[in-house]
């Protein structure tokens, strides 16, 4: 083929073109063109050259001995020998050379090592990790560490660029020889940056990160495979690493030893990984069921109550038009991409279903948010009827804001509402009526309680069935109201569940800015179906008109009403006469245009819409795809705060010392006899902060977490504080 590649480009068609039907790189296509030109055709049918043994024998086997003995280490060998540092490390691995030390001698691993960071300091024994499962281990049996140095100096001299020392793996992985690369840990290094983020991992695969992936998502034969892609991108958002662009800032060789491997995927390989796996938008939803019915699983009383609201991602590109939305952090209407996310009552992300274009929060609920929590099983066909049996508890109760009023949902099978009672003008009740309750306010850490004064009554909304109107009555003596279709549920707690929605605006706000919530994956714009149902300009042209009128027309009065109130003068009274004359033309207008408005379609198919109406929407795929990650990340970090709020007394923000534990370096140490892969948390600020995660890495130790692939128990551990008391850490 690359033959016939040659002559194709030596006839003049361009270099774009054979790229895209053959899918080849510009680089192979040069290569092809030059052996073409410089050998003829002939060197294409040649016998192909052999990669060589990887034992090294004879007097370059004597000479390695001779030079990694006098400390030399082994990037600087390999260079002098002009042998691959990968087939070096090899044959010190298996045994077929030595390092020139004494039977019974420490081996050097590879390059220049370091002293561990706890030299010279006594093992604590009330440390982190002295008395984890899998044995204790004494500064005589501690390997020497491969040392940041000696690693990057390693990096740079990998024959495949920064970091790609697995040449083997590569060229396999290129050929389709491999399926994909395991991870492999057969040094111990010290002072891995980000490497406390590997404290993380145990509950990331709790969470379901791993484990139902596989039979939804698939992957290409390659060097990165779906276990490797799906545990990168969720420890990169731990530390703080914004999206998988900010990789290119970090050493790929220091990610590479996090994951087992020589290096992480470029920027460029992971983006192409994250597009493949989200091409595919159905099973990308299925995975998310699958997760969402699992959380529900394990937490039997999360499906009870869950809240629901949209969240906007603002897109800054200029390829296309998008349809505007209210940003209400922003205060302005900006072109968006419009998610709706279900969360539990303390903000927990359970679901999160991405719209190309919006249709409202009230047609949401409808279609698509309760068929998306029937597919997990929280609400069915078999739920029963709460307007008929008032003492039936209902399957799923549904907490919203005042965007997603809709009595018409007040009478769906099985589904109860908790929301505020949107255009309500009735008397204020006597303040005598209100007693003073505790209502419980859930948040992601904990339920605190708050006191407030409410009340309540039987009400009917328009031709809806009959609902509880609760009121709270505000410190201004104001009052307000709001409703629920739960017969059951104590007012104080209904109130309370309300009241806790905020919980998933604070959930919003950590993801915005811990997560990178609001970034887009891809600024690339797509068509919308055809068949999505949008607002009809025309409509929403007459609907504006409609409302400027009104607005007018109410100015008008209220200027009448002043001047009859204030004056009872012919002048008055004549001003207010003709403004009474303007107001009844703009009340015919009104009229008019509210009867046209009527003879339009309020929605029609987005294929309908003139070429000038037309929107353009973002790939949904990827993006749901890489906010999944996201959610399997916040819950995973939610889930490590409490051990860590319990070590912090009074004043508890969990969230910091877990991003600083997840930002600090560690020494990473296989121990291949035990089965175990040591993690040692190093550059801690204090002894405070060591006292904060102490608790939580012992029960990470409790869990007997096996890293994905090699199936080596991860035992984490703080290294002694250096001081002479001996007094253990925590």
């Amino acid at each position: 083929m690359l033959l016939r590649i040659a002559r194709i480009a030596e006839s003049g068609v361009r270099r774009t073109d054979l790229r895209a039907a053959f899918g080849v790189g510009r680089a192979a296509i040069q290569r092809a063109v030059n052996k073409l030109r410089d050998h003829g055709e002939a060197s294409f049918f040649g016998p192909r050259r052999g990669r060589g043994t990887s034992v090294i024998v004879g007097e370059v086997a004597q000479t390695a001995v001779r030079l990694l003995a006098s400390g030399m280490s082994g990037a600087v060998v390999a260079r002098k020998l002009k042998i691959p540092a990968t087939t070096l490390n090899y044959n010190r691995r298996k045994g077929f050379i030595s390092d020139g030390r004494p039977e019974g001698g420490r081996s050097q691993s590879g390059a220049q090592s370091a002293k561990p960071a706890t030299s010279g300091a006594p093992e604590m024994p009330g440390a982190p990790g002295a008395g984890a499962p899998g044995g204790e281990q004494t500064e005589q049996d501690t390997p020497d560490l491969l040392d940041r140095s000696a690693r990057d100096q390693r990096d740079r001299a990998a024959p495949m660029g920064r970091g790609a020392r697995d040449t083997a793996g590569r060229v396999a992985a290129s050929t389709g020889a491999l399926l994909e690369a395991q991870p492999c840990f057969d040094e111990p290094i010290s002072a891995v940056a980000c490497g406390g983020v590997l404290a993380a991992l145990p509950i990331l695969l709790k969470e379901g990160l791993l484990e139902r992936a596989h039979a939804f998502l698939s992957a290409p034969k390659g060097y990165y495979g779906l276990t490797s892609v799906l545990v990168l991108l969720a420890l990169v958002f731990m530390p703080r690493v914004r999206n998988p662009e900010a990789l290119r800032h970090e050493a790929p060789g220091e990610w590479g030893a996090i994951l087992g491997l020589d290096r992480c995927p470029e920027t460029k390989a992971l983006r192409r990984k994250a597009r493949m796996l989200g091409s595919d938008v159905q099973q990308v939803r299925n995975w998310q069921d699958a997760l969402a019915r699992a959380w529900m699983k394990d937490q039997p009383d999360i499906h009870a109550t869950v809240s629901v609201d949209g969240h906007v991602k603002v897109y800054s590109g200029r390829k296309g038009r998008l349809p505007k939305h209210f940003v209400s952090r922003q205060k302005l209407c900006l072109p968006a991409s419009t998610s709706y996310w279900i969360n539990a009552l303390g903000g927990t992300p359970l679901l999160c279903l991405n719209k190309d274009l919006d249709p409202r929060m009230t047609r949401m609920l409808e279609h698509d948010i309760l068929p998306a929590l029937e597919a997990p099983g929280v609400a069915g066909p078999d739920a029963p009827d709460l307007t008929v049996s008032h003492d039936a508890e209902p399957a799923l109760t549904l907490v919203f804001d005042r965007e997603g009023w809709s009595p018409a949902l007040f009478a769906r099978r099985g589904i109860a509402v908790i929301t505020w009672h949107t255009g309500f003008a009735g008397e204020d009740w006597p303040q005598d009526a209100f007693p003073t309750v505790e209502v419980p306010i859930h948040g992601s850490g904990a339920t605190r309680t708050g006191t407030v004064r409410l009340a309540e009554k039987r009400i009917r909304v328009g031709r809806g069935p009959e609902v509880r109107q609760i009121r709270r009555l505000l410190d201004t003596v104001r009052q307000v109201p709001l409703v629920t279709t739960d017969r059951r549920i104590p007012m104080e707690n209904a109130a309370g569940a309300l009241f806790s929605r905020w919980a998933q605006e604070s959930v919003f706000k950590s993801m915005r800015e811990e997560f990178n919530l609001d970034a887009l994956p891809v600024h690339g714009l797509v068509e919308p179906d055809p068949e999505t149902r949008v607002i009809n300009p025309a409509w929403r042209e007459l609907d504006s008109r409609t409302n400027r009128l009104r607005s007018q027309l109410g100015t008008l009065r209220n200027r009448i009403a002043d001047l009859l109130g204030r004056s009872a003068s012919e002048a008055a009274a004549t001003v207010a006469r003709k403004l009474q004359a303007e107001s009844e033309t703009l009340d015919a207008e009104c009229v008019t245009l509210t009867m046209q408005r009527r003879e339009v379609a309020k929605h029609i198919r987005a294929g309908q819409l003139e070429e000038h109406e037309k929107h353009d929407v973002l790939p949904s795929g990827e993006k749901l795809f890489l906010d999944i990650i996201r959610m399997i990340a916040y819950r995973a970090e939610t889930r490590m705060m409490s051990a860590v709020a319990v070590a912090q007394g009074k004043k508890q923000r969990p969230r910091r010392p877990l991003s600083a534990l997840f930002q600090s370096d560690a020494d990473i140490i296989p121990d291949p006899e035990k089965a175990i892969l040591r993690v040692r948390i190093l550059g801690t600020a204090s002894n405070a902060g060591d006292a904060a995660i102490a608790g939580l890495l012992e029960e990470l130790n409790q869990t007997n977490t096996l890293f994905p692939g090699p199936n080596l128990r991860l035992v984490y551990e703080l290294p002694g504080n250096g001081e002479t008391t001996g007094e253990p850490v925590s």
